[in-house]
């Protein structure tokens, strides 16, 4: 039985034990048992009472161990997806860094390309004086 029914029932329950012991209070007249019965009624209703917050009880234990449980699972997860995140972030500045190193190589092979190119322009103008 879910909750909300088991809730509605108790609820059910707890009025007509009220209404039974109000009507027994009133309607036995000078019985001299009416508080003895009075109170069994009572007694009875508490006792139901009990069992439905035992029950309610012992169904709220079981949610929260499996919360808990869940709740375990996600930070485990989280932590593996914290390393993940860490290892990929350092691969990403190991190539940032090699990125770097492979422009700055770019740059002075670009640099030693035109001293080149001013040495064979230099040469072929010098060729082309003494022919």
């Amino acid at each position: 039985m879910d909750r909300k029914k088991m809730e509605t029932l108790v609820l059910i329950v707890g009025t007509l034990v009220v209404a039974a012991a109000l009507i027994m209070y009133f309607v036995m007249g000078d019985n001299p048992s009416k508080p003895l019965y009075t109170n069994i009624v009572f007694a009875v209703g508490f006792l139901c009472y009990i069992a439905y917050n035992t029950i309610t009880t012992s169904g709220l234990q079981k949610e929260i161990k499996d919360l808990n449980g869940h709740i375990n699972g996600l930070k485990t997860e989280l932590e593996e997806r914290r390393a993940d995140i860490a290892k990929l972030e350092q691969d990403l500045r190991n190539k940032n860094e090699e990125l770097k190193a492979k422009a700055d190589e770019a740059a002075k092979l670009e640099s030693d390309l035109q001293n080149l190119q001013k040495d064979f322009d230099a040469l072929k103008s010098q060729k082309e004086a003494e022919s």
